[in-house]
């Protein structure tokens, strides 16, 4: 399983009162609607004020690097990816949470995902 993170940061001047960043917002929400290959999503809206906090964050859940391949060129996603190229600069990272290079606990199970091998131990 794929953990697919992205943070983006808007460029100067734009914010959440412009329009192109409420269409960017936009498609990225409606990404799963049109990319099978995405097995969960999640988006949202940076609610705190520190100075180091991006704007705006994608999680999404992959079963395979190939799946998060064939999402990156899909057509559906490189809208977004023009959208956002235009008012943001983000940062990436792709992490197989069934790694030895990852560690999670409880983190899938907050999210309502029990059952996926990776959650079940400290150590994985």
């Amino acid at each position: 399983m794929i953990l697919h993170i992205v943070l983006f940061t808007f460029k100067n001047p734009y914010n959440w009162s412009s329009p192109a960043a409420l269409e960017a917002e936009e498609i990225t929400r409606s990404h799963p609607l049109h990319i099978s290959e995405i097995r969960g999503w999640g988006c949202g809206r940076n609610i705190t004020d520190r100075a180091v906090a991006a704007d705006f964050v994608v999680l999404g859940m992959f079963d395979t690097q190939q799946d998060v391949a064939a999402y990156l060129v899909h057509s559906n996603h490189q809208v977004g990816v023009e959208k956002w190229k235009t008012i943001a600069e983000w940062n990436v990272v792709d992490i197989d949470l069934n790694s030895d290079l990852s560690h999670t606990y409880g983190l899938l199970r907050s999210l309502g995902m029990a059952g996926n091998s990776c959650l079940e131990s400290v150590g994985g």
